[in-house]
């Protein structure tokens, strides 16, 4: 019996409900109307079942496992105008790309549909790869599928290979996935980056670093850094403007593993300006980032001073903090005959449980 629209629909939601639970599983997701997901490296992913809608002539379709449709192993989604497909001979309809087809049985009466899908390589693609030494490796259907979605062709292959790469067919399979097309390839080679690892090009694209901030980390005195570390200023959000305003308050020039570390434990420029305003202004980069770490916000200075503590340096500030000295604990203390204002002798006393 055909499984109807709202059938597939609870396939659907069992499926998500899965994605939101389950270890271990890969998920790629790209801003041109692709996602790709798997739970299982050795999934069947070049036939399942298919479903969808057609919206605004744009047809929105989910490929899944037919055979585990209670646990899927995989998910993938694309949203491609309908203009894009063609009709199959004998019902159905396709879509086609340079390396391979997708065969969709079924239809899509009143913009909703479901049925069958099968993936098939395209031959000539193979060959053409095969020829440039881009070789298979055992089961090369998870790859290609990456390939299909990413609209990787015979001019993309031939443009890498210009620009002195030899990409493997894992490496094409992402290249296509995370949409690296040849212009942002064409745009890093003409930056400090020329000659870029392909799988660092892979993770530039991945992290959305664009050439626009390549060259504003050179005006600001960064166009030097190693690839690996633009890379982590991207992955943990290191703006320019960031590192303008670091500037501005008196932290010029750090080192970029610092600013790096500045940006990884959430060190604002507020959270600076704060702790200047009760006292501890042009901290040392690494004090700073240690107040950052053991979270001493000025409130907790604040607290600590109410005590009639009024003289801290620092570092005995960290300390207190690490030990989980307290306001309370000092006033509590001197209630009990402590009539010391130095912030060390409490330290002392809180480590040895007094």
């Amino acid at each position: 019996m055909k499984k109807t629209c709202y059938q597939y629909a609870s396939l659907l939601f069992v499926f998500l409900m899965v994605f939101q639970i389950s270890f271990g599983q890969k998920k790629e997701k790209e801003d041109h109307g692709i996602s790709f997901a798997t739970f299982n490296h050795r999934a069947e992913i070049d036939k399942g079942i298919w479903f969808g809608t057609i919206e605004r002539e744009t047809a929105c379709i989910q490929l899944m496992d037919a055979k585990n449709r209670n646990n899927p192993s995989f998910l993938i989604s694309l949203c491609i105008p309908v203009e894009e497909f063609t009709q199959s001979t004998g019902g159905g309809f396709a879509l086609h790309k340079p390396s391979g087809s997708i065969k969709f049985e079924g239809a899509f009466p009143d913009d909703k549909g479901n049925g069958d899908f099968t993936f098939v390589k395209n031959t000539d693609f193979e060959v053409f790869l095969h020829n440039e030494g881009i070789l298979s490796n055992g089961d090369d259907r998870y790859n290609y599928f990456k390939l299909f979605l990413g609209d990787v062709s015979k001019e993309y292959v031939l443009a890498l290979k210009k620009h002195g790469y030899q990409p493997t067919l894992k490496q094409l399979g992402k290249l296509g996935i995370h949409d690296v097309d040849l212009e942002y390839i064409n745009s890093i080679a003409n930056t400090n980056y020329k000659g870029l690892e392909l799988d660092m090009l892979l993770k530039f694209a991945i992290h959305d670093i664009s050439i626009d901030y390549i060259k504003d980390l050179e005006k600001a005195g960064y166009g030097d850094l190693d690839a690996n570390m633009v890379k982590k200023f991207a992955i943990h959000d290191v703006s320019i403007d960031y590192i303008k305003g670091l500037s501005d308050i008196g932290y010029r020039n750090l080192d970029p593993n610092m600013i790096k570390n500045f940006a990884v434990h959430d060190i604002s420029l507020e959270y600076i300006q704060e702790l200047s305003s009760v006292g501890f202004n042009n901290l040392d980069p690494a004090m700073l980032k240690k107040f950052a770490v053991h979270d001493i916000s000025p409130n907790y200075i604040k607290s600590i001073r109410s005590t009639g503590i009024k003289d801290i340096d620092a570092n005995t500030l960290k300390k207190a903090k690490i030990h989980g000295l307290t306001a309370n604990y000092i006033a509590r203390a001197k209630a009990n005959g402590h009539s010391s204002n130095n912030l060390s002798d409490y330290i002392r006393l809180k480590i040895h449980g007094k």
